[in-house]
C-alpha cells in the first residue's frame, strides 16, 4: 500500500480535487447584494434568497420571475408611520430596501425577513418585540405597519412580513421605544403622558385614544396635542331638528393652531345609542354627522363638517371618516339628523 507523500502525482492530484471542492463551497456561499438579479422558480416552487446583509427572501411564484433589490440611502424618516399607534419610531437601519420586479407580480405567496441587532436594540432601549418592517405607503408619506401580517421570531432575531401576495415596495426595519408591544392609546386629559406629538414635514403621523378617535396628520411644523371629553350638550347650541348622539364633547387643542394640518380623523360612534334614538333603523350612513365649533366658543351653535368630507365606516369599525381637516383645534360632536 502507498502513502500519499510516496505518490508525488498522486498528491498533486488530491490538492487540486480538494481546491476544487472548496472553489465550490465559495461559490454557493456567495450571497448576492444590492443591484443583482435574483432569478424566481416559476411553477409555485420555493425560492428561498437569503442577501449579504441578512435580508431574506421566501416566496412561491406561479411564473418564473426575476426580482433586484437596491438600497436607498435617504428613506423617509422613521418616525412617519401609519397602521399602527404609539411613539417614537426610530430606524433600526440606516438604509431601506427597494424590491422590483420584472413584472407585476400580485399572485404569490410570499414574505420578508430583516434581521436585527440585539446590542443595538438594548443599547435604544426597544423590545424585540417592539420591531416593525414598515411598508412605504403608495403616497410615500408613511411607513405602514400592519399588526395582522408581522411576525417577530425572536430565536432568530429577525421580523418580518408574512402573508404577502407582492413584493414590489419599499421596507424598511422598524423599532418603537414604548414598553407595550402592540398599539399604544392615548387617554384624554392634559400633561406629557396624554399629548401627541407630532413631528413637521413630509410624512404622516397616526394617533389613536382609548375610545378610538384616531388622528392620522401630516403637519407642517411640529405640533403638540391633546384631547379632553367635555359632558353637557347646550340643547340650544344644536341646529333645528337635530339632537346629538352622545351627552359630551370631545375638546381637541393644540400647541400652535396656526399650524397648517392635513388630516384624517375617524371618530367612532356607538350604535346601540344610534338604535336606542332611531327605533325605525335608520342607518347611520343616513342619520350621522360629525358638527364642530371653535375651541372656546360657549352658546355659539355646532355647524356640521360639510357632508362631502365625511364617510361613515359601518361595521366592524363604526367610525366616521373626516376628510382633508386644515386645522384641528376645537369642539366636536356626532349629530343625529
Amino acid at each position: 500500500m502507498f502513502s500519499i507523500s510516496q505518490r508525488p502525482g498522486a498528491t498533486l492530484l488530491a490538492c487540486i480535487v480538494f481546491s476544487t471542492f472548496l472553489s465550490g463551497i465559495a461559490a454557493q456561499e456567495k450571497l448576492p447584494t444590492f443591484g443583482d438579479k435574483i432569478e424566481v422558480l416559476g411553477a409555485m416552487g420555493r425560492t428561498d434568497q437569503d442577501f449579504a446583509d441578512g435580508l431574506a427572501l421566501d416566496l412561491f411564484s406561479p411564473k418564473n420571475r426575476t426580482l433586484v433589490v437596491k438600497q436607498n440611502t435617504a428613506p423617509l424618516p422613521a418616525q412617519f408611520v401609519s397602521g399602527t399607534t404609539g411613539s417614537p419610531f426610530v430606524a433600526l437601519m440606516n438604509y431601506s430596501y427597494i424590491i422590483t420586479m420584472n413584472e407585476t407580480a400580485n399572485d404569490l405567496i410570499a414574505k420578508i425577513e430583516i434581521p436585527f441587532d440585539l446590542a443595538n436594540l438594548t443599547a435604544q432601549g426597544i423590545n424585540p418585540s417592539n420591531t416593525y418592517v414598515g411598508t412605504l405607503a403608495a403616497d410615500k408619506q408613511s411607513w405602514v405597519v400592519n399588526d395582522a401580517t408581522r411576525n417577530v421570531h425572536l430565536s432568530e432575531n429577525n421580523t418580518r412580513i408574512i402573508k404577502m401576495t407582492s413584493l414590489d415596495g419599499e421596507y424598511i426595519l422598524l423599532g418603537r421605544t414604548t414598553v407595550d408591544t402592540t398599539n399604544v392609546f392615548v387617554q384624554y386629559g392634559q400633561g406629557e403622558t396624554r399629548t401627541v406629538n407630532m413631528t413637521g414635514g413630509p410624512g404622516v403621523q397616526d394617533a389613536e385614544f382609548v375610545d378610538g378617535l384616531r388622528f392620522s396628520t401630516q403637519a407642517e411644523k411640529p405640533l403638540r396635542m391633546n384631547v379632553d371629553i367635555i359632558n353637557g350638550i347646550n340643547p340650544a347650541t344644536m341646529p333645528a331638528n337635530t339632537q346629538s348622539l352622545n351627552s359630551f364633547v370631545w375638546v381637541v387643542n393644540t400647541s400652535d393652531p396656526s399650524v397648517r394640518v392635513n388630516s384624517r380623523v375617524n371618530v367612532p360612534f356607538n350604535r346601540a345609542m344610534l338604535a336606542a334614538l332611531k327605533s325605525n333603523g335608520t342607518s347611520p350612513s343616513q342619520s350621522l354627522m360629525v358638527a364642530s365649533r371653535a375651541l372656546n366658543a360657549t352658546t355659539e351653535q355646532f355647524t356640521p363638517i360639510p357632508r362631502a368630507q365625511q364617510t361613515v365606516n359601518e361595521q366592524p369599525e363604526d367610525r366616521i371618516a373626516i376628510q382633508g381637516l386644515t386645522q384641528l383645534d376645537g369642539q366636536y360632536i356626532i349629530m343625529v339628523v
